[in-house]
């Protein structure tokens, strides 16, 4: 928690030296008797916007499905394990009740059936890291069909060039409110999606 404030506390100072430089630098430019036109219309021309990405992607209904459909593929993963689990403790409570009641013919057949149920559990242990392995590279590629969706759209949407600059809220210390386009940019693309689902029917 300390390493946490102390980090917060030199990311504040940084931004009040940069914000102080940046002062000093505009008011130095501003007694500067005479600037080409081009230096005045270039700064603090730029337009930007900004998105709250969280916010966009709880509301955007191709995100719900895709995170819909990953948890069924999760549900789907977790309901085979736990087949397979049961079925082991099964056969391992049965071979426990034999070496119990004495039941083998022989200590190489006890010992045979020990081994298989030794590389059963490896296997079940095994089964378990692919499909996390699995679940994070599906939940990857995902991610990534979702961030070019939202990036190709965001193209579009910019193609008169309305903006110069388009920022995710969770990057920025401040933003005036009036520059967020969240909710213009979640309307456009459910709209668009809905679309797109309609048209496949």
């Amino acid at each position: 928690m300390m390493k946490l404030q102390n980090i917060l506390v030199y990311l504040l100072l940084v931004a009040t030296v940069v914000l102080y430089v940046l002062y000093l630098t505009e008011k130095k430019t501003e007694s500067v008797a005479v600037q080409s036109t081009d230096t005045l219309s270039n700064r603090g021309e730029h337009k930007i916007a900004f998105v709250n990405v969280d916010t966009l992607l709880k509301q955007y209904q191709f995100y719900d499905e895709l995170e819909k459909k990953l948890l069924e593929r999760q549900k789907g993963m977790e309901i085979e394990l736990n087949r397979k689990m049961a079925a082991f403790e099964k056969e391992a409570q049965e071979f426990q009740r034999k070496v119990q009641l004495n039941s083998f013919l022989s200590e190489e057949s006890a010992r045979r059936q020990q081994q298989e149920l030794i590389m059963k559990e490896q296997n079940l242990y095994k089964l378990r890291e692919d499909l996390t392995v699995q679940l994070a590279k599906e939940s990857q590629e995902l991610e990534k069909q979702l961030l070019d969706t939202v990036t190709n759209f965001l193209k579009e949407f910019n193609a008169n060039h309305t903006y110069d600059y388009i920022l995710n809220k969770a990057a920025m210390l401040y933003g005036n409110d009036a520059l967020d386009i969240t909710d213009t940019l979640v309307y456009l693309l459910n709209k668009r999606y809905e679309a797109s689902k309609a048209r496949k029917k």
